[in-house]
């Protein structure tokens, strides 16, 4: 079942109109996320914006007025955030869009709270390293297009189920981004309702009440083979976390965003939680189910214990 999208936020979103030459656009740029389990969230301190040309040069920046300290776990399925809005910019293609970060000192050593930007867990902040990420910043390839006298519109978004890890027993902890860009306006939503019952399994390693540990994560093309987070092919392209319903039956809703249109696998799994994304491991998944995304549509997917 398919119904339109009333508004599709821009979670790292390009948007360019026309300008006064007829040869620039405007740009917006903001965040989103596919989250992590185990962390209360997850917060960036951003300081700007760049887009790169072909030689790797920077062709536009952006300066933020003020740092802006963004929750990643806050952004999840369709939410965003912007950074920059209705910048002008030259149109043309671009190769790539880099976010300049405030980050902790890479080394972990003397460091003490509030930090530039920090992962919370069991209510305890931890200071949180972008190797990089104060000189480099964070690049994800493109191309990412502004027509003149057009709207573009594209997104980043960060999977911290790939990307965030302890350094050792350090109690500092690394973010080394998997990001990816899309065009908004060939992007949807997959979402859906989760059977309760599925996470009832004697195998099943998440909580029941809440949901957390368990999880539906997609892979690009049909009939994809579900694995776990290992860095390896096939990975999966994104996940999403399971939210009680307020029905009272148990169930569970989750959803997935900035998707671009094609055909995908999407597979529920109730052993998330232990899917450790710098090792290979066995979790279990099932049911499993082929979808096809289509733009400026959300597409439903409902996962049910199987009779």
């Amino acid at each position: 079942m398919k119904t339109p999208i009333l508004a599709l936020s821009a979670a790292l979103a390009l948007a360019a109109c026309g300008g006064g030459d007829g040869n620039t656009g405007s740009i917006s740029v903001g965040v989103t996320d596919a989250p992590v389990d185990n962390a209360d969230a997850v917060v960036v301190t951003f300081t700007g914006v760049e887009l790169l040309d072909s030689n790797g040069n920077t062709a536009e920046s952006f300066t933020l007025d003020s740092p802006q300290s963004i929750d990643l776990l806050a952004l999840q399925g369709s939410n965003s955030e912007f950074l920059v809005s209705g910048e002008t910019v030259v149109a043309g293609s671009y190769e790539e869009v880099r976010l300049l970060v405030d980050t902790e000192n890479a080394s972990c050593q003397n460091l003490s709270a509030p930090f530039a930007s920090y992962i919370t867990i069991d209510g305890t902040d931890y200071p949180l390293v972008v190797p990089s990420g104060g000189s480099s910043g964070l690049k994800v390839k493109g191309p990412i297009t502004v027509a003149a006298g057009g709207n573009a519109a594209y997104t980043v978004d960060f999977d911290l189920r790939k990307s965030v890890s302890e350094r050792g027993g350090t109690g500092c902890y690394n973010l080394r981004p998997v990001l990816r860009v899309v065009d908004n306006a060939q992007v949807g939503t997959l979402s859906g309702r989760v059977d309760g019952a599925l996470l009832a399994d004697a195998n099943c390693t998440s909580d029941p009440v809440t949901g957390e540990g368990a999880s539906v994560y997609v892979y690009t093309g049909a009939d994809a083979t579900p694995v776990d987070v290992d860095g390896s092919d096939p990975d999966p392209l994104s996940s999403a976390l399971l939210t009680p319903t307020d029905d009272q039956t148990g169930d569970f809703t989750y959803e997935l965003g900035f998707l671009l249109a094609g055909d995908y696998t999407a597979a529920f799994t109730c052993q998330a939680g232990d899917d450790d994304p710098e090792a290979s491991d066995t979790i279990a998944f099932g049911p499993v189910a082929n979808v096809t995304i289509q733009a400026d549509t959300v597409t439903t997917q409902d996962f049910n214990l199987s009779p």
